[in-house]
């Protein structure tokens, strides 16, 4: 008895209680299927709903975009040759056709850093080579060496190698070519000593200190030849030597090769504190700081004496100084140029004991502005007239609202009108917009009959107040105003809608009307954007809208619904285990009852 499963329906019994506990169970829960019913019914009129207010709310985007005055005062702008000028236009810029002669252009200035008395000269003593020709062979007398060349301050980094030095008779034109082999450890003496002995002439290359250059004297009767592709050392390109232009064998004189510039130079890869100055430079105050700063146009330039004079030019660069700062290495002097054209200043200023804009050349004896031009132009033939930069405002015009750029010399033609394409499509887009409620509101209130004769009703089909909004919607479209915003334009009808939607006769009416268009629709209270907005709000407002607020009620509903729910299916559940509970007892009583008969069966021997 202890182990018998009374969860086994009828094992004593015979008897399948629990099938009829499941029926039973299934019977009572019946009424909920109504209720899930009605929730549904209440999702789908709220879904219903919810889809109307979305619709509503865009119809009330699409008329606010038609009510902002802007839309309207849109211009299309083009301009006859586009290489001399181009043109933009901004909202309510004036209309009409424009010749603009653009007669020169403007130019930046330049801010030019001096060209003297900035750079230490490579060497600060002449040099030429003297020999005592009394011994055989000669001796080289000089006991100035000058630099180590591959650690002088000079622009480039001498590489060793080989450098052809040709030699060429004006007669006979033939060319005698010598190889110098070049060394890292070469001094300034060592280099003049071996171009001497490629030219065959003793004191033939010198230096002078004061001009910074190298001159190689050409033989008499014999033009310079300097270089060939079989180089491999950059000698001639780090003493800024080149073949003489003159070679005519009737020419005397402008063959000795000089240097193209000076040799000591600013190097762009070298920190501030090794370039060749000669000012030191000095930083903040108080000493002994290595930074420091200095202004461009007000605009602050930070240093300190590892920086690289390659990254003090891309800081002022990339700052708002609105300066292109280079180095110019044939007059090795710093040049500042304006971004923009135009006859305008760079304000340069030292920042706390730095001295950085004098040390460089920038500021004091030698450094110079060199002005830009204004650019000059004539609108319609008229006077000559002037702008600080290539763009051409409307302050400076005349013309509200038009911008000029100019590219090139020469005359175009600007046109400017009322650019109708946005209005029209904010029109269409008002359209559709109506369109999809319409439809959307049909489809929900409408109801059909099926060919067996069933009929089927839309969701909202018995809800009047949508029926109405419908009506309502159609009524205010359709509304011709007498005395409205616009005394051309009294309803929808006069921009050619229908029904079917609109006709060509739309865009003629924004080409010819357009101010009347603007005040039908943009006019405050009046206007129908106002009266399309007074009509949707009241009804999608998210806190006191009337459809939201419907809304709300349903999702209250349905949740009272789950309540309810909740409460009918406990009571189920006490039924059921009360039922449960007594099938188990019978269960229980009628096994017990077998066993006793049984065991009587057993001792009176009946099988």
């Amino acid at each position: 008895m202890a182990g018998l499963d009374m969860s086994i329906s009828g094992l004593a019994s015979g008897f399948d209680w629990k099938s009829v506990l499941e029926q039973l169970t299934n019977v009572e829960r019946a009424p909920q299927a109504t209720v899930r019913t009605e929730q549904t019914t209440l999702a789908n009129r709220r879904s219903a709903l919810g889809q109307i207010v979305s619709q509503l709310t865009d119809l009330q985007t699409k008329a606010t975009a038609l009510g902002d005055s802007s839309l309207y005062n849109r211009r299309s702008v083009s301009s006859s040759d586009t290489t001399i000028a181009s043109v933009s236009a901004a909202d309510g810029a004036v209309t009409g056709s424009y010749s603009i002669e653009v007669v020169a252009l403007a130019t930046p200035s330049s801010w030019l850093g001096a060209t003297s008395g900035v750079i230490r000269s490579l060497h600060s003593a002449d040099m030429s080579i003297t020999y005592d020709n009394t011994v055989d062979p000669p001796v080289i007398l000089n006991t100035d060496t000058g630099p180590v060349l591959s650690a002088a301050k000079w622009g480039a980094t001498l590489t060793a190698g080989t450098v052809t030095i040709g030699v060429q008779d004006r007669v006979t034109q033939t060319v005698t070519n010598a190889t110098v082999n070049v060394l890292t450890t070469d001094t300034l003496k060592d280099v003049l000593v071996k171009l001497d002995a490629a030219i065959g002439t003793q004191g033939g290359a010198t230096y002078s200190t004061r001009y910074d250059q190298v001159t190689i004297a050409s033989p008499n009767g014999k033009n310079l030849i300097l270089g060939s592709a079989s180089d491999t050392s950059n000698l001639l390109s780090c003493l800024k030597l080149f073949t003489p232009d003159s070679n005519s064998p009737s020419s005397p004189k402008g063959t000795d090769a000089v240097s193209d510039s000076k040799l000591g130079s600013l190097k762009l890869s070298a920190s501030l504190s090794s370039q060749p100055l000669m000012t030191d430079l000095t930083y903040k105050t108080p000493r002994p700081s290595t930074t420091g700063a200095f202004s461009i146009n007000g605009v602050s330039i930070d240093y300190s004496s590892s920086s690289t004079l390659a990254s003090v030019l891309s800081s002022i660069n990339d700052s708002a100084a609105g300066v292109q700062a280079s180095f110019d290495s044939g007059l090795n002097r710093i040049v500042l140029k304006n971004k923009e054209p135009g006859d305008r200043g760079v304000v340069l200023a030292e920042s706390d004991g730095g001295n950085f804009l004098t040390a460089f050349g920038l500021t004091g004896t030698g450094s110079s502005l060199s002005r830009g031009t204004d650019l000059t132009y004539k609108i319609n033939g008229g006077a000559t007239a002037r702008a600080r930069s290539n763009t051409i405002k409307d302050s400076d015009s005349g013309l509200t609202g038009l911008t000029f750029t100019a590219s090139k010399v020469g005359t175009t033609t600007i046109n400017s009108a009322n650019d109708t394409g946005a209005a029209r499509s904010a029109v269409d887009a008002l359209v559709s917009s109506v369109n999809r409620v319409q439809s959307l509101i049909s489809s929900l209130t409408v109801s059909n009959r099926d060919a067996a004769g069933k009929i089927t009703a839309g969701v909202l089909a018995y809800d009047q107040t949508i029926f109405q909004l419908g009506s309502s919607l159609r009524g205010l479209l359709g509304l011709q105003l007498s005395g409205g915003p616009s005394t051309t334009i009294r309803g929808l009808a006069d921009l050619g809608y229908s029904t079917t939607g609109y006709t060509n006769e739309l865009t003629a009416t924004l080409s010819s009307q357009l101010s009347e268009v603007q005040k039908f629709f943009s006019t405050t209270t009046t206007g129908l954007s106002a009266r399309i907005t007074s009509f949707v709000k009241p009804m999608v407002d998210e806190n006191s809208g009337t459809l939201s607020q419907r809304q709300k009620g349903l999702t209250e509903q349905s949740s009272k619904l789950d309540d309810q729910l909740v409460a009918m299916e406990r009571r189920v559940q006490s039924n059921r285990e009360r039922l449960l509970t007594g099938f188990r007892a019978m269960e229980a009583a009628q096994a017990k009852s077998n066993s006793q008969m049984q065991f009587l069966n057993q001792k009176l021997g009946i099988g």
